[in-house]
C-alpha cells in the first residue's frame, strides 16, 4: 500500500504491537484516530484515506467500523483483511516516517484502555467535541470531522508542549 493508508492498516500495526494479548476494537479506533491527528502536526496531508466521524463515543472510521464491529469488546488477536481474498492491509516496510509516528502514539497511549483514550478524545474542547456542538450534539450520521478543526487541536496541544511545525 502507498500513503495515505487506509484506517485498517494502522490498526493491523497496533494489533502486531499488542501481541499475544490482542487489543479491542475500541482502543484501536482512538489510537488510529490520534495517528491521524499527530501526523497533521507537521503535515497538511492526512495519512489516512478516510476521515474520522463524529459518533457517540468518539471519533470513529466508519470502514473499520465496519471490518471489526464481529468482535465486540474481545481482543482482537490477528491482523485483519476487508475481503477474505485479500492479504491484510499493512504500512510499506520502507515508510519508516509513517513507522516512527505508530511507535510513537503506541508509546504514549498504549498503555491506555478504551474508555481512558475514549473520554481523551471526545473532552470538552476536542475536534469531536467542537464537530457535534456545532451540531447542538444532534450529529446527522455519516458527519466527518472536519480536516483542519483536527489539524488545528493537535497543533495547538504540539505548541504547548513545546513543538512547532515546519
Amino acid at each position: 500500500m502507498a500513503r495515505p493508508y487506509s484506517p485498517l492498516a494502522f490498526a493491523n500495526e497496533f494489533i502486531a504491537k499488542s501481541a499475544p494479548r490482542g487489543v479491542v476494537h475500541m482502543k484501536l479506533q482512538k489510537l488510529v484516530y490520534l495517528c491521524y491527528g499527530w501526523w497533521l502536526v507537521g503535515h497538511n496531508e492526512p495519512i489516512i484515506d478516510e476521515a474520522p466521524q463524529v459518533w457517540k463515543h468518539g471519533p470513529v472510521f466508519a470502514s473499520l467500523y465496519d471490518t471489526l464491529k464481529g468482535f465486540g469488546h474481545s481482543s482482537i488477536t490477528t491482523k485483519q483483511r476487508r475481503f477474505w481474498s485479500n492479504e491484510p492491509d499493512a504500512i510499506d516496510d520502507g515508510d519508516q516516517e509513517t513507522l516512527a509516528l505508530i511507535d510513537w502514539v503506541w508509546q504514549r497511549y498504549g498503555r491506555y484502555d478504551q474508555f481512558y483514550l475514549s473520554d481523551l478524545t471526545h473532552q470538552q474542547g476536542s475536534p469531536w467535541y467542537v464537530t457535534a456542538e456545532s451540531y447542538d450534539f444532534r450529529v446527522p450520521h455519516d458527519t466527518s470531522i472536519p480536516l483542519l478543526t483536527i489539524r488545528d487541536h493537535f497543533r495547538s496541544i504540539a505548541a504547548d508542549r513545546g513543538f512547532h511545525a515546519g
